[in-house]
């Protein structure tokens, strides 16, 4: 049982890095991404959308749009079916959009347990 960690430096503008952490190879429905935005990204960019994929089997969309002050995370396999997990969590309204943050998914059982933002987790929306 060897666990999975990829980190991906500047994947898309605004963001510093993305990286993926599952503890078991061969079970990928548990595990942690993180996105790392770079400092004053949510000022400038919005949505700010992060991904990670392993075509067939793995797939995690996570949105970012402080437009909605909302965060939307899919996860599910990249083949013909819909998302086997999809929640939308809050935004705080006194985030610092100046400074950088750090956006992890937390997964279990390929369910989203939930979204930390700096270490805290966001309410889920109702």
């Amino acid at each position: 049982m060897a666990n999975i960690s990829s980190r991906e430096d500047q994947p898309v503008p605004g963001i510093n890095y993305s990286e993926i952490r599952i503890p078991d190879e061969h079970y990928l429905g548990t595990g942690e991404f993180s996105t790392m935005l770079e400092a004053g990204a949510l000022a400038r960019i919005n949505p700010i959308i992060s991904n990670i994929m392993n075509d067939p089997y793995f797939l995690m969309i996570v949105t970012i749009n402080l437009g909605i002050d909302q965060v939307t995370v899919l996860l599910g396999k990249t083949h013909d079916e819909g998302p086997i997990s999809r929640k939308v969590f809050d935004i705080p309204k006194d985030i610092k959009v100046e400074d950088a943050h750090d956006f992890t998914v937390c997964f279990r059982e390929w369910d989203i347990s939930e979204i930390k933002l700096n270490g805290e987790s966001l309410k889920q929306a109702e």
